[in-house]
This record gives C-alpha cells, sequence and structure tokens, in this order.
C-alpha cells in the first residue's frame, strides 16, 4: 500500500513538471524572441549621440569647406561622401542615383555646424577641462536615453512621436519613438544589451579623452613657448646683428675709394 503511494505521488510530480515546463516554454521563447530591427534602430540613435558629441569635441564644418573624401550623415542616417568639389553621393537604398550639392548636405546633415571644444585658442587645456567634463557627462545622459526610448517604445502609444526619459542623475529629455521597437518582446534591448553596448562606447571615449587632452596641452604649451622664444630671438637678433652690418658696409664702401691714402701722392 505505502509503495502504491509512492508511487502514485512520483507519478503526479512528473506529470506536474512536464506541464509547468510545456506552459512556461513558450513564455521564455516570447522573451529571446530576436528583433534585428529593433536593434539597429537603436544603435542608429547611438551613433548619432556619438557623432553629436565628436562634433562639440572638435567641430562640425560646413560641406562646402570639406575636402574630398569626407563623409557625412544626413537626418535619416545615410552616409554621404564627398566625390568631388559640390557633389556627394551615397550607397543608401533610393540614392544611389542621386547627387547632393553641398548646401543639401549642410542643410540635411544630422548635426549641425558648429564650433568646438578643441577649436577654442588663446586658451591653456585647464581652461577646457570643465567644457570636457561636462560634455562627456551630458554624452552618458543621452546614450542612457536612447536605451530608455528603445525600451518604452515597446509599448508607446501609436500616435505618440516622442518619448519623455529621464535617467538616473540627468535631466528629462525628449527622445523619438524608435517605431521598429514597437511591440517589440525582446526586453533586453533597452535594459541589458543596450546597456553593455554603451558601457563599451563610454570606456572607449574616457580612453580617447584622456589621450586628446595630453595632446592638446603639449601642442598649446609648445605654441606658447615659441611665441615666446620667437620674440626673445627677434629682440637678441638684431642688436647683435647691426653692428656686424654696418662692418661689412664700411669695408663695402672702400671699393669706391681710388686709392689709399698713402699712395695718393704717387
Amino acid at each position: 500500500m505505502i509503495a502504491r503511494i509512492f508511487s502514485t505521488g512520483f507519478a503526479w510530480t512528473g506529470i506536474t513538471l512536464i506541464c509547468t515546463s510545456l506552459c512556461l516554454t513558450p513564455i521564455a521563447a516570447a522573451q529571446n524572441v530576436d528583433t534585428p530591427e529593433c536593434v539597429q534602430e537603436t544603435y542608429d540613435a547611438l551613433a548619432h549621440e556619438k557623432r553629436l558629441y565628436r562634433s562639440v569635441l572638435f567641430g562640425q564644418k560646413s560641406a562646402d569647406i570639406l575636402p574630398n573624401g569626407s563623409v557625412e550623415f544626413d537626418r535619416e542616417g545615410n552616409a554621404w561622401i564627398k566625390k568631388n568639389t559640390n557633389q556627394w553621393r551615397s550607397m543608401a537604398q533610393g540614392f544611389t542615383n542621386t547627387i547632393w550639392t553641398d548646401t543639401q548636405v549642410t542643410q540635411q546633415t544630422d548635426v549641425p555646424t558648429r564650433r568646438g571644444i578643441f577649436e577654442i585658442r588663446k586658451s591653456p587645456t585647464s581652461d577646457l577641462i570643465p567644457m570636457i567634463t561636462q560634455a562627456f557627462r551630458a554624452y552618458q545622459c543621452r546614450l542612457r536615453a536612447v536605451c530608455a526610448a528603445a525600451e518604452k517604445s515597446q509599448t508607446a502609444d501609436p500616435t505618440d512621436t516622442t518619448i519623455q526619459v529621464q535617467p538616473d542623475g540627468c535631466i528629462e529629455l525628449d527622445e523619438p519613438v524608435l517605431r521598429d521597437c514597437k511591440d517589440n518582446t525582446q526586453e533586453t534591448v533597452g535594459a541589458n544589451t543596450c546597456e553593455k553596448v554603451i558601457t563599451s562606447m563610454l570606456n572607449q571615449e574616457e580612453q580617447m579623452l584622456i589621450l586628446l587632452t595630453a595632446y592638446d596641452a603639449s601642442y598649446r604649451t609648445l605654441m606658447q613657448f615659441e611665441g615666446v622664444f620667437e620674440g626673445f630671438l627677434s629682440d637678441f637678433r638684431f642688436p647683435l646683428i647691426n653692428p656686424l652690418w654696418q662692418t661689412v658696409r664700411a669695408l663695402g664702401g672702400f671699393a669706391h675709394m681710388p686709392c689709399f691714402l698713402s699712395q695718393c701722392d704717387e
């Protein structure tokens, strides 16, 4: 009797485990569904933030003064390369046979024309560090805002064009709705995967800033030394060379004399 009870109990336990696994399998599969369109749109938004951040550091010039071979991106994220003077071409779908002018590229670029922090002249690097630090802080907030927008776009209203997000420690930002992330079942797009990507991006930019500030400080110091030393050489050159020039001019005047004084009576 006891053996029959145990066997019956094990049988019900096995049936329960099988039913539980069958019931939970669709849910786990739904959470792991990959949506390449949502991931690609999220990466495009992160790439735009990186180009915007780089323009704050190095500036963004208008298309007409950029050399041939320069690459710019329009508001849709399509890349355009300058093939010739006032001629821009793109390999993006729908633009393979299109030629844009410098004016069109300047008007359609996703990053506005501006002067960068490192383009500021007559200033030591120490005065630029607060602005660089603030720019990097804003870059962190904007990247995390993109991840938050990617997550909230999954349940966004179809009529909404922007989403209000506020990453921890940042101000509230209005981000465009990522349409390809609508009804996306992969919850890790905005929670884990995106966070790992921006961590890698921030680490790269942090190392680049260390190199940039060291190079900029060295270059500006060299320019200051050159300016001071050039003034020193100018002040040192003329007092030293003027007597020599006077001596040369005096010796050159001897060529116009008809004879030496001791021989003029012969």
